[in-house]
């Protein structure tokens, strides 16, 4: 599957759950800011995601969850995200390491995107037809 398919379903089930247009959606809408979204609602997100594309969800990795925790305990905050969230590009991890070492103990809400959701499903995928 490609991803511009992958990323038109992930829109499809967020649109459906929030009750949007899936045409106002796009891989840079922050889920926790843009929409009316929360923790509880990315627990939906995941079982939809499994049910659409047959796959596990790891929503720790999906999702970004504890992010902000990972990146305080490492040393090389894109080394750590090289390693651990090889689904996004190098620009996105990039953005992802200063939103969160240049937060100076601000709370901070997720920076979860469309996009990410649809590059870690797309990685799953992959994985999966190679019997990863």
């Amino acid at each position: 599957m490609r991803y511009d398919e992958i990323s038109l379903k992930v829109r499809e089930i967020v649109a459906n759950l929030f009750e949007r247009d899936a045409a106002t959606l796009s891989d840079d809408t922050l889920l926790m800011q843009d929409l009316p979204c929360e923790s509880i609602d990315l627990l939906e997100v995941s079982v939809q995601l499994g049910a659409t594309f047959h796959i596990f969800v790891d929503e720790e990795r999906a999702f970004l969850r504890s992010l902000r925790y990972q990146l305080a305990g490492a040393p090389d905050a894109a080394a750590f995200l090289r390693e651990h969230y090889g689904h996004l590009d190098e620009a996105r991890r990039q953005q992802l390491a200063a939103y969160y070492t240049d937060a100076d103990g601000m709370v901070l809400q997720s920076p979860l995107t469309l996009g990410d959701i649809a590059h870690w499903v797309e990685q799953a995928l992959e994985a999966t037809r190679q019997g990863a």
